[in-house]
């Protein structure tokens, strides 16, 4: 027998050897090939979601699982190359703009207008840290061996994707990487979000805005604060005319390093994305997954320096807003020297030179 049909025969010995509690689960994880699957109402825990979501990252590209390995935080975009070639024209143009070295947000000056919408809510909203999404217990039992059953599957034709070796990555850190938060860890006040992002001006919706906004929703759980934000900007990262939404249209253009166009929603939602994550984690465990970020996005987005940017700053902005939650600063009055106005001139705009008479 020569090794590699030894090596056949061991998985599949391995594969039969799998207890057969988790029956349903595996029913599950056999039939959820290629389907859709949408969340219908928020659940912490959700078993048939779980095995949904591991059937669907076998069949991410390869690219992408590698990003993954390499504990990156990487979520997918469209359109990249229109956008790095006027970027290219931008920082030619004589406004001077300058690719990934302009900072648009002043962190703590957002911290604390945060502060100042969480104390004139109180004490009707009491801020709490909240719960994250979290695999359920069949997962976390299937994810013990699920690599092997499926690979068994695999060897046999009977699963057409090679299992993705997930080494049990957090349901959050997944679901964040592959931007589907919004089928898989909903939290119920999506549609309301909407409906009230939709009664601003267009381009009037600023940060603080939408934090305000999900925070009264969500009754002051902040993890279903930002995640509820983050749900709604990138509730379809990969829509082709995504520029034409009527969300993005309300939203204040970020960047400071272009014209207004491109990479609003990439801005708006990367932000909120890695502050949920900084502020469910130790602050340098997220502080190294934004940096890394950066790397994971260039196989599938192409390098975006800006956007470096903005993944390092909401990785600080949800490690400072966590410290402030902790040490119960929110509930302090702000102090005369501490600002509120965040967002920060742009230096190209303020740099122009003046028309000649």
């Amino acid at each position: 027998m020569n090794k590699s049909r030894l090596f056949y025969w061991v998985i599949l010995l391995v594969v039969l050897s799998v207890p057969v509690s988790g029956s349903e689960f595996k029913q599950w994880v056999k039939t959820s090939e290629a389907s859709h699957y949408q969340q219908a109402e928020f659940c912490l825990e959700d078993p048939k979601g779980d095995a949904f979501l591991i059937r669907k990252l076998d069949q991410v590209p390869q690219k992408l699982i590698e990003a993954l390995v390499k504990s990156s935080y990487p979520q997918a975009e469209i359109e990249k190359d229109k956008e790095l070639k006027a970027l290219e024209q931008a920082e030619k143009d004589s406004a001077g703009y300058a690719i990934g070295k302009t900072v648009p947000i002043d962190v703590d000056r957002l911290i604390n207008k945060c502060r100042e919408i969480m104390l004139y809510y109180y004490p009707r909203i009491v801020p709490t840290l909240g719960e994250e999404h979290r695999w359920s217990p069949e997962a976390r039992r299937y994810l013990v061996y699920g690599f092997w059953h499926r690979l068994g599957r695999h060897i046999f034709r009977k699963q057409k994707e090679f299992p993705s070796p997930l080494f049990f990555r957090s349901k959050l850190f997944l679901l964040l990487a592959c931007g589907w938060t919004s089928r898989y860890a909903i939290t119920g006040q999506e549609t309301a979000l909407t409906e009230r992002i939709m009664k601003y001006p267009d381009g009037g919706m600023q940060l603080h805005h939408m934090f305000m906004e999900s925070y009264v929703l969500n009754k002051g759980n902040l993890y279903l604060t930002f995640l509820t934000a983050e749900n709604v900007l990138a509730g379809d990262p990969y829509r082709v005319d995504r520029e034409n939404d009527p969300i993005q249209k309300k939203l204040a253009y970020l960047r400071h390093d272009s014209v207004q166009m491109g990479d609003n929603y990439g801005a708006w939602y990367h932000f909120y994305g890695i502050s949920m994550y900084a502020l469910m984690r130790v602050g340098i465990v997220s502080r190294a997954v934004a940096e890394i970020e950066s790397l994971g996005s260039i196989f599938l987005e192409g390098k975006d320096k800006q956007e470096d940017y903005i993944n390092r700053y909401g990785a600080i902005f949800g490690k400072k807003f966590k410290k402030m939650l902790k040490e119960n600063l929110w509930a302090k009055p702000l102090m005369l020297d501490e600002r509120t106005d965040y967002m920060l001139p742009n230096p190209a705009l303020n740099n122009q030179k003046a028309p000649k008479k």
